[in-house]
């Protein structure tokens, strides 16, 4: 064991001497430090593009604020429609209750004397709970319902506007626009469940695209940090083109015969080569997230870092630690960059051109998502079969397979099958070679 260690030290030592390798790994440290920065840099561009710059409200105020245009307003035009109500309402409300505010600022828009004499009652009795079942019934909408039921229930009045009343209120609208949709549907049951446990904070709906992203609203933590996965691809970049030279390179410059003249066996060297590439691409993960955690959290804050992922499986909701949620997410996707990284690694094993090696996974790890997707198109069931199909783990896990009954268990058994044909192809080649 201690001379393949001695070997897979020898190969970092040659890795880190070619100059192209040390000008990737720079670049791949200067692509970590700037991730962060250039992300707020956007951010605020976006910010001040939109006018929403150091954008910040307080709701109750601006409701109490409505409440005073109106009242000016019927001072000045006594010619409103329930005129004499609408003052004596405003007169019998108590600026230091929310829901008192906010029921006469609905009121103002009343089409009946009797709806504004009716809130005018409840307010000076302080009967949130006469409120909450009539602005229901007057309604009439699902969502308004549900959401007076709720309050009743869980004796949740209208005291202040926190969290509680928005995820009521983004409940009771998706509830009214729900009409069957699954994505809608898994919404209102997340939502139902940070109510019911207070939970206020998620991560789930953060995790979107790069191009996907409203940069004219604040960013957090977690909004920039769901982003990191577009460092891996950069990562599978590095992976494949040392793959593609490590082997290949050494016959083409004629340093093989030095590790051959050593009593080591040609398979140990050619295994101490691949750990040596796969070991790289975890360091290089491990040093994505040591170095990008602090500088997110520099530039965006640290709020919100222990808000956990949810996610509906089954109608029942899955709570996952945010940070283990990004590392499986890293850990099922970096399978892909595996994959065509032993590829390169078989071609270089079996080849004299690190070209051929490098190129060869560049092109197959691009068109592999178009090639798979023609397939599905013309109903070619037997490419569920193929490589290309189960690279995306991650794809395969979250159901997003063009192939139906595509599980992730056969996803998993088709890599394990066609790294092993890679592996042994590999070694077939490297062992038989001539010098």
């Amino acid at each position: 064991m201690g001379k393949f260690f001695a070997l897979v030290k020898n190969e970092y030592i040659k890795i880190y001497k070619k100059t192209s390798s040390r000008i990737l790994l720079i670049i791949f440290f200067a692509v970590c430090l700037c991730f962060a920065p250039i992300a707020r840099v956007i951010n605020n561009i976006g910010m001040k593009e939109a006018g929403t710059i150091d954008y910040d409200y307080d709701y109750s105020s601006i409701m109490r604020e409505s409440l005073n245009d109106n009242k000016e307003a019927l001072e000045n035009n006594p010619d409103i429609p329930f005129h004499d109500e609408k003052l004596a309402l405003i007169d019998a409300v108590d600026l230091d209750s929310d829901w008192q505010v906010q029921a006469a600022n609905s009121a103002m828009y009343a089409e009946t004397k009797q709806t504004i004499q009716t809130y005018t009652m409840f307010c000076k009795t302080n009967d949130w709970r006469g409120y909450c079942k009539y602005k229901a019934e007057l309604d009439g909408s699902d969502g308004e319902k549900w959401a007076a039921k709720y309050r009743l229930e869980h004796d949740i009045s209208y005291d202040e506007f926190n969290e509680q009343d928005m995820l009521l209120n983004n409940i009771a609208s998706m509830i009214e626009n729900e009409y069957g949709d699954l994505e809608v549907q898994e919404k209102v049951t997340k939502l139902r469940y940070q109510l019911e446990n207070g939970i206020y904070e998620e991560t789930s709906g953060k995790v979107t695209s790069i191009l996907d992203t409203d940069y004219s609203d604040e960013l957090d933590f977690w909004d920039v940090m769901m982003k990191i996965p577009y460092i891996e691809s950069f990562i599978g970049i590095i992976m494949i083109m040392i793959a593609g030279g490590i082997v290949s390179s050494e016959f083409g410059q004629g340093t093989i015969k030095f590790l051959l003249i050593s009593p080591v066996q040609r398979g140990k060297i050619l295994m101490a080569k691949y750990f040596t590439v796969v070991s790289l691409g975890f360091l290089l993960m491990l040093m994505m997230f040591v170095v990008n955690i602090p500088m997110i959290g520099l530039f965006f804050g640290f709020d919100g870092i222990s808000a956990p992922y949810l996610m509906v499986k089954n109608d029942e909701v899955v709570v996952m630690n945010s940070f283990m949620y990004l590392i499986r997410t890293f850990m099922l996707k970096s399978v892909q960059v595996m994959i065509y990284t032993s590829l390169a690694f078989m071609i270089s094993s079996l080849a004299r051109s690190s070209a051929l090696a490098i190129v060869t996974g560049f092109i197959l790890s691009s068109v592999d998502t178009a090639l798979i997707t023609v397939m599905a198109m013309f109903k070619m069931d037997w490419g569920r079969y193929l490589i290309f199909a189960n690279t995306d783990l991650l794809n395969v896990y979250n159901g997003g397979s063009p192939f139906p009954q595509h599980t992730l268990g056969f996803a998993i058994i088709v890599v394990i099958a066609h790294l092993a044909v890679f592996l042994l192809t590999a070694w077939d080649g490297f062992t038989r070679r001539s010098v």
